[in-house]
């Protein structure tokens, strides 16, 4: 089977080592690199469906904004634009882009510091789904075992992990609201 270079392009990324090494890994399982990575393009793709298009940038950006902010202004974009892990620029820009409605790449330290624990926490709450199951056939084969107690403590787990779950998606999808401003 032949593909046109037509229909084929080419992408680069640049991540570090530790990165690409953990990256690797995961990709080992499922087909490599290439694969790995068209499946989660597919993926956030389809995720994205409804969200607006800008169309791609074919010249360099060359407009300007200029103005003039007081120390303490200054100090507050400082102080801000650390919080979010993004320079004063970078920061205005975001907050522009939010209020005309375009994406702004503000939100990812937030998703890279949320994402794997909410990952985390999930894997758990799966492990203590099967902890659960498994001690129910124990109750059900009339072991002789001892295990109701423990199976209150799992479920109580269960809804913590459920609970934290929850909370750090809430807290993903809400991260939008730190941009929006008043008309």
């Amino acid at each position: 089977m032949t593909t046109s270079t037509e229909t084929k392009s080419i992408m680069t990324v640049r991540v570090d080592r530790a990165t690409l090494a953990a990256f690797d890994a995961l990709a080992e399982g499922r087909g490599g690199r290439s694969a790995l990575l068209r499946s989660l393009l597919d993926q956030a793709m389809r995720q994205a469906g409804g969200a607006p298009n800008v169309e791609a940038r074919r010249e360099r950006t060359t407009n300007r904004i200029s103005f003039r902010v007081t120390d303490t202004e200054m100090a507050v974009l400082g102080v801000r634009a650390a919080q979010r892990g993004t320079d004063r620029a970078g920061w205005v820009k975001a907050l522009m882009r939010r209020h005309l409605g375009l994406k702004g790449h503000v939100d990812d330290g937030l998703r890279e510091t949320l994402g794997p624990v909410r990952m985390q926490l999930q894997r758990i709450g799966r492990n203590l789904n099967q902890a659960m199951k498994a001690g129910n056939a124990a109750l059900l084969a009339d072991s002789g075992l001892q295990i109701e107690s423990e199976l209150r403590r799992i479920t109580d787990m269960r809804q913590e992990i459920s609970d934290q779950v929850a909370a750090l998606s809430e807290a993903l999808r809400n991260d939008l609201s730190y941009w929006k401003v008043a008309d």
